[in-house]
């Protein structure tokens, strides 16, 4: 993977690239009631705030979360395969 010029980008290409991912409402896992974007950290939870999120990509186990914005800038780059929800 080619150097990311971007202060969102801190090496998730070691864990993220080519991952499959779907786009979902937020469900918390067991334990948590927030997670954050892997990129820029924005929040996501069950229920909207004005500095919240519900929506958004993650990993199939839920385990990891991206914001659009940062998925639409970062998609081409890690070649994430996406699926639809079930």
């Amino acid at each position: 993977m080619r150097e990311v010029n971007d202060w969102r980008f801190t090496n998730q290409d070691r864990y993220l690239t080519g991952v499959k991912l779907v786009r979902r409402r937020y469900e918390p896992t067991p334990g948590n009631d927030h997670d954050h974007c892997e990129f820029c950290g924005a929040k996501f939870m069950k229920t909207a705030g004005p500095e919240t999120l519900t929506e958004g990509y993650s990993t199939l186990d839920r385990y990891r979360w991206i914001c659009e914005p940062c998925f639409n800038d970062f998609a081409p780059e890690f070649k994430w395969e996406v699926e639809s929800a079930t």
